[in-house]
């Protein structure tokens, strides 16, 4: 790799040349590199550090400055003196030490280690959940530093991800030792996605919430919680009375689905499109079930429930993927449409009144019951949604060139061929 990616006089000043014979060691190779930088075999280690040091490796994250410190110094996962609070969802942080706001926005914070809409983290250490950009963080040098170090760790809501990424920040050696179930539980909290790395993360999650059901408050949640992560962590499975409601609705779901999958046309992707055709009294599918029948493969789901049997008569719930309600950066960065608009146009064709449904990812649902094959609505919302995500697009892109400060960074607006394009996929 690093042949082909090299101009060819500094592959063969590195000793990767034509005529290279026998492979030459680190020691070597390293000579060979300090020697095309230029730097002198008397003073080398002065000069690299020299070097790192004029670097400019401070970025500018959404309006906080973060400088993480040496990227070459190895990670020291010490016990940390941070403590923690849970504030209420207004309340202001008005300590003397600096807050860092694990996962929510709270206000008065220095720092944000959160994925959140809105959120001031630095980019450098940017990712899709709160629990990863933790583990960014308590990998830099800067997070052992006096100031940071005996930070307060704040939230103002509780979930699954506010509490992997606050234990994180709380016991950086546990955390970095247990990431990866910690990083898929918070997948499965957060985005309702099957784990990736280590199945017991369901396990993790259903007994986090269940734990946390005792308490009164979300300050109550968290203290119960947190003080028994490390228990958690280290023998999960006696825990089982704990997560055992969660998992027997993971089965059920499991179940469920493969019940339908063995009728003809219940379960099938369609243009991007998860269509799952469930029986009246059938509970709704968990969220992880349908990511780990689907994966990526869709970005939305079109749940349909049969009211009555063998009879067209159903009712509809869309929704986006389970990551779609958050800035994005590894995942695909999903776009809604417009969604009164989709609504109009749904019940033109369908003649029922279709409303916003609920969640951070609900998109539309029929408020009453659609007379009127399914494969028939599901040709509309291919049609309908591609194209409304598409002009939504397009008329952000319209509006930021009308008004240059009107365009975020974040905004998904076009230009030049992209924005020709894209007009034409465009079907008024």
């Amino acid at each position: 790799a690093l042949s082909a990616q090299r101009p060819l006089g500094i592959r063969r000043s590195l000793g990767f040349g034509r005529h290279l014979s026998g492979t030459p060691s680190l020691k070597t190779l390293g000579n060979r590199l300090l020697k095309c930088l230029g730097t002198s075999s008397d003073n080398k280690a002065e000069d690299i550090q020299g070097k790192i040091a004029s670097t400019k490796r401070v970025e500018t994250g959404k309006g906080a400055a973060f400088d993480p410190g040496n990227p070459w110094t190895v990670p020291n996962f010490k016990a940390s003196k941070r403590t923690f609070q849970c504030l209420g969802y207004d309340e202001v942080y008005e300590g003397e030490s600096p807050a860092i706001s694990a996962d929510g926005l709270v206000k008065g914070a220095s720092l944000h280690i959160s994925h959140w809409n809105g959120h001031r983290t630095p980019e450098q250490l940017y990712s899709d959940l709160s629990t990863e950009i933790a583990l960014r963080f308590i990998k830099t040098p800067a997070s052992r530093q006096e100031k940071w170090d005996t930070a307060v760790v704040v939230n103002n809501h509780f979930d699954t991800d506010g509490v992997c990424s606050a234990y994180i920040l709380l016991k950086p050696d546990m955390g970095w030792k247990y990431r990866r179930i910690l990083v898929d539980a918070a997948a499965v909290g957060d985005f309702d996605e099957w784990p990736r790395m280590d199945v017991n993360a369901l396990k993790l999650h259903g007994a986090i919430m269940a734990i946390g059901e005792a308490g009164s408050s979300d300050a109550e949640k968290y203290e119960l919680v947190l003080g028994r992560m490390d228990s958690l962590l280290r023998d999960l499975d006696s825990y089982k009375d704990v997560w055992g409601g969660y998992m027997d609705e993971i089965d059920q779901g499991l179940q469920n689905l493969q019940t339908l999958k063995s009728e003809i046309y219940n379960v099938y992707a369609d243009n991007g499109i998860g269509v799952v055709i469930m029986h009246k009294d059938m509970p709704e599918i968990p969220g992880p079930v349908l990511h780990r029948e689907f994966g990526f493969s869709v970005d939305r789901y079109l749940l349909i429930r049969n009211e009555r049997p063998n009879t067209d008569k159903f009712r509809y719930k869309y929704l986006m993927n389970g990551h779609g309600w958050a800035p994005t950066v590894q995942r695909y960065n999903l776009k809604k449409p417009y969604v009164e608009k989709l609504m109009l146009r749904l019940k033109e064709f369908t003649g029922v009144k279709w409303v916003k449904a609920e969640g951070l990812t609900g998109l539309v649902q029929s408020e009453g019951v659609v007379d009127m094959d399914p494969e028939d609505v599901v040709e509309v919302f291919v049609e309908s949604d591609s194209t409304l995500r598409t002009l939504a697009v397009l008329d952000r892109t319209l509006e930021a060139m009308d008004d240059p400060t009107k365009q975020s960074k974040d905004d998904d607006v076009l230009s030049g061929d992209k924005l020709k394009r894209a007009k034409k996929k465009v079907r008024y």
